[in-house]
């Protein structure tokens, strides 16, 4: 008998079979409940994730006479026993990849109009179709929007940015997820078992990570396994060899080495590695994957705080994800990585002097203590003192009456306000007696939009209230002009005055900096100008 891959084998027969993406089904399934079939369907997801699969369930229901309560085809009636055969007349299956041209569009819309051989609904399924040409796609393009009552069509893509937006609002769009680690670690291991396949926990959640969320990629990466395996046993050596993963057990023995600080043992393990062909990547990616379910279950595993802290661990974490970029672009990459393992190896060593000169420079603070104690009761003498220091800055604040003063007071308050405001600038200094207070704003001719906004009432107001706010006079005290200056006049506003300060601060620390003779020295070692 002819094997058959597992993808194709466990091809869902049912609705219920699809791994993953029950919000689809659902609408589905509903649809074809209530009778409200659209004319056209759009399935977008990446490969392997069942659009296809769904596709071909949804015709099949489209065909079936005799639906169950969850929709799915009966498999008997002429319907589907007609669908079953490959070579149906009502369910038109191709490839918008090898059938991409514009001769082939108008052959399958030539026979669009042609009624079904039986039952009601005649079903196109395009795969790939963002393959079509323009051409083809301004062909299909009114039949796709008016298609006769009997025929459907499902569209599948994994590319939905390359279809025209015109294709794309004729269709009700479904888009598919990539199916979790969890649901893809439980749907092969349900299929491990049926098959008799040996396969441990661990194992199946590698080839979960490895699927990426798509079904039939994950089944690939069995069926590799299997290929490997004469017994149907999946093993450390089995993945190790058919998917070139990194043994289990020498990531274990290679991190042990690691956290004890054994480096003959850590160049053990890696030219193990290095032996068996694992790519570096995939060393350095289990390495990492360890390290970090270490720290998830760092206070569950107080084995590990025997060996390092939590805080270490992070430490090691970070630079083996740091240092393997490095590693990978590097002209000899296996021994880089070698290196940067004995680093984190060897990390204790690196920063040994560190809480030696800590500890010294506390030992001198110590034996100075006693000569400072008198100094000591003298600071701590006035300590009144502060209080006046802080009520003193506050109402330095108060009295900046000022204009810019102002406008900061009113950035805090109501930005957009400020900012139109300081679109002006004034016209005479601001007039306050202490109890009243009068603002003259002008505007040139390019901040007219800015003059006819503030200069509604409301707005006006609202400048008011916070002016008398500011200045602490009754709203009633307060007045605020606004002014169109003439346009011959030179006028520049707050905010461009503003914008010449910084520019001439930011000019004068370039100079600055130009001027650093360690520039001067490099300018001259390099024959060069900053």
């Amino acid at each position: 008998m002819t094997y058959q891959v597992l993808a194709r084998k466990w091809r869902p027969k049912k609705f219920a079979d699809v791994v993953g993406q029950s919000h689809i089904t659902q609408s589905i399934q509903n649809a074809l409940k209530t009778n409200k079939v659209g004319h056209a369907y759009l399935m977008v997801g990446t490969r392997g994730v069942g659009k296809t699969s769904v596709a071909r369930l949804f015709a099949r229901a489209l065909r079936c006479d005799h639906l169950n309560e969850q929709q799915d085809a009966c498999g008997k009636c002429s319907g589907c026993l007609e669908f079953d055969t490959d070579h149906s007349m009502n369910v038109i299956e191709i490839d918008g990849a090898s059938n991409n041209s514009v001769d082939n569009i108008r052959e399958l819309i030539s026979n669009v109009q042609f009624l079904p051989t039986s039952g009601t609904k005649k079903v196109y399924i395009i795969d790939e179709v963002h393959m079509l040409s323009n051409s083809a796609f301004n062909a299909l393009l009114k039949t796709l929007e008016e298609p006769p009552a009997h025929v459907v069509f499902i569209l599948a893509t994994t590319e939905a940015h390359k279809l025209l937006g015109t294709v794309l609002s004729r269709c009700q769009r479904f888009d598919f997820r990539n199916v979790s680690e969890d649901e893809l670690q439980k749907h092969i291991g349900y299929i491990c078992q049926t098959e008799n396949i040996t396969v441990e926990q661990r194992h199946l959640k590698i080839l979960a990570k490895l699927g990426r969320g798509s079904v039939r990629d994950t089944l690939s990466l069995l069926d590799q396994c299997l290929a490997y395996s004469f017994d149907g046993k999946v093993s450390d050596d089995v993945m190790s060899r058919a998917l070139g993963v990194a043994n289990s057990g020498l990531v274990a023995q290679l991190l042990k080495a690691i956290y004890h600080g054994q480096q003959e043992q850590v160049k053990k393990a890696y030219q193990s590695f290095l032996s068996e062909n694992i790519p570096l990547k995939n060393i350095a990616e289990a390495l990492l994957d360890e390290i970090f379910s270490h720290l998830e279950n760092f206070e569950k595993k107080p084995t590990y705080a025997d060996l390092l802290s939590k805080a270490e661990l992070v430490w090691v974490f970070e630079t083996l994800a740091k240092d393997t970029e490095w590693c990978l672009n590097s002209l000899v990459p296996e021994k880089t990585l070698e290196v940067v393992l004995y680093k984190i190896t060897l990390r204790r060593e690196f920063f040994q002097t560190k809480p030696m000169t800590t500890h010294v420079e506390k030992k001198t603070v110590v034996e100075q203590e006693p000569e400072k104690t008198e100094v000591k009761a003298e600071v701590k003498a006035p300590e009144k003192a502060p209080e006046k220091i802080i009520e003193n800055p506050v109402e330095t604040v108060q009295k900046d009456h000022s204009w810019d003063g102002f406008l900061n007071f009113l950035a805090k308050k109501a930005p957009a306000t400020s900012s139109n405001l300081e679109q002006g600038n004034l016209v005479s200094p601001i007039i306050y007696d202490g109890k009243t207070v009068m603002l003259d704003v002008g505007f040139g001719v390019a901040g007219k939009v800015f003059y006819d906004y503030l200069n509604e009432s409301e707005v006006t107001r609202k400048i008011t209230v916070f002016l008398a706010d500011f200045f602490d006079v009754p709203e009633e005290k307060a007045v605020v002009k606004f002014q169109l200056l003439d346009a011959h006049k030179e006028f520049k506003s707050t905010a461009d005055l503003r914008d010449e300060s910084d520019k001439l601060d930011e000019d004068n620390k370039i100079n600055s900096l130009k001027e650093n003779p360690l520039i001067k020295q490099a300018e001259r070692m390099f024959n060069s100008k900053v």
